[in-house]
């Protein structure tokens, strides 16, 4: 059990840290009908995360057991194409960081016209004479949506973020270190369990508060919103690329 324990540990605080949701969150919570929205939001998140890591606990428990307790090259296969994705994921994440950041260069005072307009964002569109670039109107679109969203559309909304790219390859590499150890029941249940309870963490407790003392938490939550607006790219990139790289060495230790 304690080697389960510590390989989901960094897993879960991966999906833990993941920057859409908690800004979903925030701005949910922040919403007219904030208090119902963000109580089926952490509901749907509950599902979707408890629902993939079974699935994917479930799938890992058909592999054929290991030859001893530490060495399996289709174990630590599959760990390896999954950090692999992961740090595929951190350098395109820190590629577009690089990118944005430059394109808000030209934008500032000073810069040309010319350059500004000849400038890509992430969706292929182009800023316009120092303007907001598309892009910046189209997640201030969204975010302003998100505020409008009610409880069963909230529901949905924290089930399907729990489906992003990032989110699924650590669920797959939760669910191969639960389930392909020749754990018992109880230790598989308690592992998905564990996992579930750390990955969701940074949602229950803010909701749970805010639930309970809306008007406390409104200052912390606004406060939330702009830090992670500002930093989010950059403390998601290390993340992921801390996680692939522990989950690249992991799987070389399987041979």
């Amino acid at each position: 059990m304690a080697g389960i324990i510590g390989h989901i540990l960094p897993l879960a605080l991966g999906v833990a840290l993941s920057s859409v949701p908690i800004v979903v969150m925030v701005l949910i919570l922040l919403s007219p009908r904030g208090r119902w929205s963000s109580l089926t939001y952490l509901i749907g998140a509950v599902i979707g995360l408890a629902g993939l890591t079974t699935l994917f606990t479930a799938v890992a428990t058909l592999l054929p057991p290991a030859p001893s307790s530490t060495k399996s090259p289709l174990i630590g296969t599959i760990e390896i194409a999954l950090g692999v994705g992961l740090l595929i994921i951190a350098g395109t994440r820190w590629r577009r960081a690089r990118r944005r950041h430059h394109e808000e260069t030209l934008a500032q005072p000073g810069a040309t016209a010319a350059a500004c307009a000849n400038t890509a964002t992430d969706d292929g569109t182009s800023a316009v004479g120092g303007g907001p670039t598309t892009s910046r109107t189209g997640a201030a679109k969204w975010m302003a949506k998100v505020t409008t969203l009610g409880p069963i559309p909230s529901l949905g909304v924290g089930f399907v973020l729990m489906l992003r790219p990032k989110n699924l390859l650590l669920t797959i590499a939760a669910g191969v270190a639960i389930g392909a150890g020749g754990a018992t029941v109880s230790e598989v249940v308690v592992g998905i369990a564990l996992f579930v309870v750390l990955g969701i963490s940074t949602l229950a407790a803010p909701i749970i508060f805010a639930v309970v003392d809306p008007s406390r938490m409104r200052r912390p939550l606004e406060e939330t919103r702009i830090w992670i607006e500002g930093n989010s790219a950059t403390v998601t990139t290390i993340v992921v690329l801390v996680l692939g790289t522990v989950i690249v060495g992991s799987g070389l230790a399987h041979y």
